[in-house]
């Protein structure tokens, strides 16, 4: 095999893919990472907290998707990336509806559901435009990683009771109990969690594989 076939063959995962689009990972990741240190820092779990900081980091997860598909030229899963981002609006808005004061409906029931049900179809979504912009390995592996992800919590939190209420007594007789509300918002806490590690960890190694494609096409260039 030539120089040049060699050349050609280790940067067709990255052919035509868009060079900015590694941002859009890296600004997802902060409203991931700031949704997480909420959910830890915080002690009152109940679901107007869950649907709180739910709605606020998807909504914002969604604005930024929304960016995404609509200005990197080029998008090679642009349809499934607005999808996301309309599902992401829908159920942000949503939960921030549900975390505002006024009604009852906030409960761990409505929670789970609206957690459940985000995350399989929004999993779904991401695993179809992994599939579809498969030829782009290292950006369909983010997409990947995220769909089985979301999918996974999605499914998780569908199985937490809404009635759970365990009490327990911890080292020091301290006494408390886990609740729907509690162990369902742990659960996105700790998605969020991974979630942003790993929206970090593929924006460095993807605007890394980028760089070594800018500095490969020159050399290209002068062998031909």
């Amino acid at each position: 095999m030539s120089n040049n076939a060699a050349t050609s063959t280790g940067t067709d995962t990255l052919r035509n893919l868009p060079e900015n689009i590694w941002i859009s990972l890296l600004f997802r990741a902060v409203p991931a990472i700031v949704g997480a240190l909420v959910i830890t820092f915080t002690q009152d779990h109940n679901a107007r907290f869950g649907f709180a900081v739910f709605g606020a980091v998807v909504l914002w997860s969604g604005i930024i998707v929304g960016f995404e598909g609509i200005g990197v030229k080029g998008h090679p899963a642009r349809v499934y990336v607005l999808i996301r981002s309309l599902l992401n609006v829908l159920a942000g808005g949503f939960s921030l509806f549900m975390a505002t004061g006024g009604h009852d409906w906030a409960t761990a029931q409505s929670f789970i559901i609206t957690v459940a049900t985000w995350g399989i179809i929004t999993g779904i979504v991401e695993l179809l435009a992994a599939f579809m912009s498969r030829k782009h390995s290292m950006y369909s592996s983010e997409i990947l990683i995220a769909g089985a992800l979301t999918t996974l919590l999605g499914v998780i939190v569908a199985f937490v009771p809404p009635e759970l209420n365990d009490q327990y007594g911890g080292i020091q007789n301290v006494e408390g109990s886990l609740t729907a509300d509690v162990q369902s918002i742990g659960f996105v806490g700790a998605y969020f969690a991974i979630l942003g590690v790993l929206l970090v960890i593929e924006a460095i190694s993807l605007r890394a594989a980028l760089r070594r494609r800018a500095q490969e096409g020159p050399k290209e260039g002068a062998a031909a």
